[in-house]
């Protein structure tokens, strides 16, 4: 399961009819909401992104044994997302997630890691991933503090059938909030009997240094970075931040399931530029090193510990274009 959908669900809340709700509760959904529209654009009510890869060596092995090896490139991948609001009360909401994602890329020169007189062979791969969402997310305090709820129900699959129901609990609670300083702690249980873990703990520190321009915002396990405003309408970001990626794929032979799941965990470290065209409209552009360290493809269902495949690929850069609209964005003052 995509670690960032996992944590930009278990904070979401779209948007809100003021009128009905009690100032207090309007306050905290409006705070919920900004903060994670700011931090994660694939939660905005619409985005598309395109991130390309340089072309990268990789080795790999099945059950265990020594593979293949070859080069990766013309590695690209084109996502879209949606987040729309179904049912809006006081002190909860129930909203709809949509995403998309085609990834395509070429392998060259690919040679036999055992058998020296298998001929080389190049081949390209595309594949389409789809996935809903319904969640409900429900707004309190513990200890007189913010307190945020969240379950969501997962479907995903291919264009050709859906493939599995997962799902997920969470729960995030405000321990601080200032000016300059705010600090989440969470927890995120995973209905998945693929996923390695049960559940993940989730810690969130955001902090505008005095006197400067520059704001860390750190989110474990998946991001740290520092931020800043630039130009009227632009913000600046550099950092680290870690990403899943993964898609269904069909295998018709001989001894093989019928449907395998591929996964892999990276991390992406560079800048990253935003701009806001519009208070609606969201532009941003980032570049840097991909550094993949986990890349596996494991039986429709089954824990991924459990794979078949993997392979290593060096670091490579990319670049990723993307597009947000998000009708309450504005840029931070």
């Amino acid at each position: 399961m995509k670690l960032k959908f996992l944590l930009l669900t278990a904070f979401i809340c779209t948007i809100t009819n003021a009128q009905e709700e009690k100032e207090e509760d309007q306050k905290l959904k409006e705070n919920t909401r900004k903060a994670v529209t700011n931090r994660f654009p694939s939660a905005r009510l619409f985005d598309v992104q395109y991130q390309h890869y340089l072309p990268t060596d990789f080795d790999s092995e099945l059950f265990d044994a020594p593979f293949e090896e070859g080069e990766i490139k013309n590695h690209y991948r084109f996502s879209a997302s949606a987040n729309l609001p179904i049912i809006m009360k006081p002190k909860w909401n129930i909203t709809t997630s949509l995403r998309y994602r085609y990834e395509a890329f070429e392998v060259n020169d690919v040679a036999n890691r055992v058998d020296n007189s298998i001929p080389l062979y190049d081949k390209k791969y595309n594949y389409h991933y789809l996935s809903g969402a319904l969640s409900f997310t429900y707004f309190s305090k513990l200890f007189n503090k913010p307190f945020i709820y969240n379950a969501s129900l997962i479907v995903d699959g291919t264009e050709k059938d859906a493939e599995r129901i997962k799902g997920f609990f969470g729960a995030t609670v405000i321990l601080k909030k200032t000016e300059r300083t705010t600090i989440g702690l969470g927890l995120i249980v995973l209905v998945d009997p693929t996923s390695p873990v049960p559940a993940t703990p989730t810690f969130m520190w955001e902090h505008r240094f005095k006197d400067s321009p520059w704001t860390m915002d750190f989110i474990l396990p998946q991001r740290l970075m520092f931020k800043r405003d630039l130009f009227k309408d632009g913000r600046l970001s550099l950092g680290s931040e870690l990403n899943t990626n993964g898609f269904y794929t069909y295998v018709n032979q001989s001894g093989f399931a019928k449907v395998y799941d591929y996964r892999t965990i990276e991390i992406n470290s560079g800048l990253k530029y935003e701009h806001s065209f519009s208070p609606s409209i969201i532009g941003s552009f980032r570049a840097g090193l991909a550094t993949v360290f986990n890349s596996r493809v494991s039986e429709r269902g089954e824990n991924t510990n459990d794979y078949i495949y993997s392979n290593n690929q060096d670091g490579t850069g990319y670049f990723i274009l993307g597009f947000s609209f998000n009708p309450s964005f504005k840029k931070k003052k």
